[in-house]
């Protein structure tokens, strides 16, 4: 039986007996991702007013207990969402957020420029939005996987929905950039169909591109000073 990340349960069983610190050295993309939302969080304060636009399971709500939190996305199979829409038309009056958070759904919207005009109607003044998206991926959730972007295509964006103050930051370098090309290989899938090629790249792709590698290109990530080859961009813009 698998699990909600497509993980067999008896192998996730055996991977969260291992701290969760330690488990997301494995997994930089998602390193950057969740310090961000948790560093990005502890800045709220007590009774903030907070969107999680694009929330899917909502897996950063327990971030946010101290906050009127309220979540949405375009569809909502489990239940858990507080109303539905895409971040494009979101159908709450202007003003009406201190904070969004918007993870990783910029590059699934066909008018990404749409989007964050939206968001930012939909803050107060001096509100802010926190964004994280990739600059480099795979391929995912076809066919609605439009866009990546680059720090100066953010600029713009940002510029013409009308945020004045912002900060980008680059989600680690080219060793994080390499770990996760590496854990999200899909080779060995590509042979499901011939035993004698999957095997050997399954354990390959177990041992050596999900494990050892992205572990050691974590470590050795802060040996890229420039920064140009990232995973993608952590944004805190202010209305």
């Amino acid at each position: 039986m698998n699990n909600s990340s497509g993980r067999n349960t008896f192998v996730q069983g055996i991977i969260n007996l291992f701290p969760k610190s330690f488990r997301l050295r494995f997994n930089p993309r998602r390193y950057e991702i969740e310090t961000f939302v948790q560093e990005s969080a502890r800045k709220i304060p007590k009774g903030s007013k907070i969107l999680d636009a694009g929330a899917g399971p909502c897996p950063y709500k327990p971030f946010f207990s101290h906050c009127k939190y309220e979540a949405t996305d375009f569809e909502n199979p489990d239940k858990i969402l507080d109303f539905i829409s895409t971040i494009d038309k979101i159908p709450k009056k202007a003003d009406s957020y201190d904070f969004i958070l918007c993870t990783e759904v910029l590059e699934h919207i066909d008018s990404p420029e749409a989007g964050i005009k939206e968001m930012h109607r939909v803050l107060k003044k001096h509100g802010k939005l926190f964004i994280t998206c990739p600059q480099e991926y795979m391929i995912h959730q076809a066919p609605h996987n439009y866009f990546y972007f680059t720090k100066y295509g953010l600029i713009s964006l940002l510029k013409k929905a009308g945020f004045k103050k912002y900060t980008i930051t680059p989600m680690g370098g080219y060793p994080k950039f390499l770990a996760d090309a590496f854990r999200f290989n899909d080779l060995a899938d590509q042979y499901k169909n011939n035993l004698l090629a999957y095997i050997p790249l399954k354990i390959l792709d177990l041992i050596f591109f999900k494990t050892t590698l992205p572990f050691i290109l974590f470590h050795l990530d802060c040996i890229d000073k420039k920064q140009n080859w990232t995973m993608g961009y952590l944004v805190e813009a202010t209305k």
